[in-house]
Formats: C-alpha cells, sequence, structure tokens
C-alpha cells in the first residue's frame, strides 16, 4: 500500500504543480509523470506478491495486464517527448543540452528496446521462427533485469529534472525532499520486488544434509 500512495501522491503533486494545458510544456512533464511514476511502476507492482492490485488473478493475466499498462505508459512518454520537443523547436531552443535531456531521450530509446523484449517474451514462437534457442525462463530473468535497469534510467532521469530550474522555482525544500524521498521509496520496491523475485535461492548446505538424513531415516523405519 505504501508504494501506491508514494506513487499516487507523487504523480499528483507533479500534474498539480505543472498545471496541464495551461502551456505546451504543461504537458512534458504531466505526460512524463504519468508514464514513469505511475503506469510504469503500477505495471512493475503487478507481479508482486504483496503490493499486487490484482494479487489473486492468475500470472497469464497479470502479464496481459502488464504488458497493456506498459503499452499506455510508452505512448503518455512518447506524447511527453513530443510536447517538450515542438516547444523547444517554437522556442528555436537547442535539444538535449542538459543532464535531463541527454538522460530523457537514452530513457525513452531503452523502453522502446524493453517493450521489444516483452513482445518477444509474450510471443517466444518468434525466437524459435529465427532459430534462437534461448530458455523461456532465461528470457524472463533477462526481461526482468532489465527492467530493474530501465527503472533506475527512468530514477535518475527524475532526479534530474528535480535539479531544473523549473521544478526547482515550483517548489520548496520541504516538497523538493518529499518529492525525493517518495521516488526513492519507489526505486528500493522495485529492486526488493525484482532481486527477490528472480535471484537465484541457495539452499545451505546444512539444511540439504539434515532433510537427506530424515529421509534416510524414514525409509528405515
Amino acid at each position: 500500500m505504501v508504494a501506491h500512495i508514494a506513487a499516487t501522491l507523487l504523480t499528483a503533486f507533479m500534474v498539480y504543480t505543472a498545471v496541464p494545458g495551461s502551456s505546451l510544456f504543461s504537458w512534458h512533464p504531466t505526460l512524463m509523470t504519468v508514464a514513469f511514476v505511475l503506469l510504469m511502476f503500477e505495471a512493475i507492482l503487478v507481479f508482486s506478491g504483496q503490493s499486487s492490485m490484482i494479487l489473486s488473478q492468475t500470472r497469464a493475466y497479470k502479464a496481459e495486464v502488464h504488458a497493456w499498462v506498459m503499452g499506455v505508459a510508452a505512448i503518455c512518454a512518447s506524447c511527453g517527448f513530443a510536447a517538450i520537443y515542438i516547444n523547444k523547436d517554437m522556442n528555436h531552443k537547442n535539444h538535449f543540452t542538459s543532464w535531463h535531456g541527454f538522460m530523457g531521450v537514452l530513457t525513452l530509446s531503452y523502453v522502446l528496446l524493453q517493450m521489444i523484449g516483452g513482445i518477444l517474451l509474450k510471443y517466444s514462437g518468434i525466437l524459435r521462427w529465427l532459430n534462437i534457442q534461448i530458455r523461456l525462463v532465461d528470457l524472463k530473468l533477462y526481461h526482468a533485469t532489465s527492467g530493474l535497469v530501465l527503472f533506475t534510467a527512468i530514477s535518475a532521469t527524475l532526479i534530474l529534472a528535480f535539479w531544473s530550474d523549473w521544478f526547482i522555482s515550483q517548489t520548496n525544500v520541504y516538497t523538493w525532499y518529499a518529492c525525493f524521498m517518495a521516488l526513492s521509496c519507489m526505486s528500493m520496491i522495485v529492486m526488493q520486488q525484482i532481486t527477490t523475485t528472480y535471484l537465484p535461492q541457495t539452499r545451505r548446505p546444512g539444511v540439504a544434509f539434515n532433510n537427506t538424513q530424515t529421509r534416510k531415516q524414514k525409509k528405515q523405519k
């Protein structure tokens, strides 16, 4: 529940601060926040064993929801990118001159690559048709690990946005740190979810030995 509250409050604050529709620029922070902070974060949480909003549903259903939400998020992010690109063109400004802009275009490109990976995971028959031998379990691991890298890039891009002149002018020290802490909380939740789900589980030697001994004793009886 904490994860959903953090994502919702951060999104609401950014949308309230941007005042969507007040200018062409206003759609950039609005759509990017909705895409990355709300939709993509919720799409990842779909698979969480603690925070999923559809916890009782099958994994196949969760994968379907994940794909659709990620698709909508990618559309929002693309529209947000178009808004800032056109806005800079109209004001005769150069593109990608800041670290935020540079990281932003890299992150958006990574989103498209991640979506291609998701499509290949959903329709793994494409790989067999291309004669690419890879186990489905390995493909899931690669996609999840890549998702963690993507959300790390998203977090870095958003933190750079927090240092922009526009954001600093719209916030005070308290709201700035509140946004930073909310984003940090979300990043930690994503990291914890992916690493605990996909990190190889090892069995302690002592436990394995005791289990073997117990089975032998039962057979003797």
